[in-house]
């Protein structure tokens, strides 16, 4: 079973989540975040219609029900039963009305993607920074990895607080690279973050984005093992990512580089 811990970072709205797991891709068992499986970007409208209908259809029994013996009012236990139906609908139908249009939703999952994508990267060029990590006892410069924090800032809102915004994983192999600006830009970590595609937009607008850390180096016949994970939600607003959380599978966490916090 998972194991999992939460800490909250002082005067900020950023749950970071430790989560320690059996990978679902290694042959030590799964328990992997939860993949959204792909269903269409327009299976949340539809879901939500379904549900109006379904109440709707169940308040007509309730009020059939409450009509007995030719009486031409409700009874008194079938009035707080309708009361809470009605309820329910208006709150679907509230719901189903602040759902993006079909093209709106679209625009909002390439938007997601895009950005993404571009955190993925910039999380991937942190790699660069692990000789430099290690030799220093686990201990980040924030002087060389400033670079990267300026251009991953402009994803996320100002409620996301910068600690969480530096490397979400580094591999201890990668020590082993000569550090300094002997780095070559061909350098190949053995592993790389890659940004899931989203298929769905939650109801308050938001898009949620999964990142998985994935191992590059496997033998013949092997499955890339997932080493660790990232989650947020994609403002379709305010066109930027809140709600961080990080964590590890029980593989990478047996082959992390340790860092700690400045």
């Amino acid at each position: 079973m998972a194991s999992k811990q939460t800490d909250e970072s002082g005067g900020s709205a950023v749950r970071k989540t430790r989560f320690v797991a059996t990978c679902a891709s290694s042959q030590e068992g799964a328990d992997t975040p939860e993949q959204t499986e792909p269903a269409g970007g327009l299976r949340k409208r539809t879901l939500v219609a379904g549900v109006s209908m379904g109440v709707g259809a169940l308040l007509c029994f309730v009020l059939s029900a409450g009509f007995s013996g030719g009486q031409s009012a409700v009874s008194d236990t079938a009035a707080p039963e309708i009361s809470s139906l009605r309820e329910q609908i208006r709150i679907t139908e509230a719901k189903t009305a602040a759902l993006p249009k079909a093209d709106d939703a679209e625009r909002g999952l390439t938007a997601a993607l895009t950005a993404a994508g571009q955190v993925a990267k910039l999380q991937n060029d942190y790699r660069y920074l692990t000789p430099s990590v290690a030799a220093d006892g686990g201990s980040l410069d924030t002087a060389t990895s400033q670079s990267t924090l300026r251009n991953l800032i402009p994803y996320f809102a100002p409620s996301v607080h910068q600690a969480d915004l530096g490397p979400w994983y580094l591999l201890a192999s990668d020590k082993d690279v000569a550090a300094g600006v002997g780095i070559p830009m061909s350098f190949s970590s053995g592993f790389e973050w890659v940004a899931q595609v989203p298929y769905l937009v939650n109801d308050d607008s938001t898009i949620t984005v999964t990142w998985l850390a994935m191992e590059t180096r496997t033998g013949a016949g092997e499955r890339p093992a997932v080493l660790a994970w990232a989650r947020a939600d994609y403002g379709l607003v305010r066109k930027a990512f809140v709600n961080i959380q990080t964590g590890t599978t029980a593989t990478g966490e047996a082959l992390k580089q340790e860092v700690k916090a400045p």
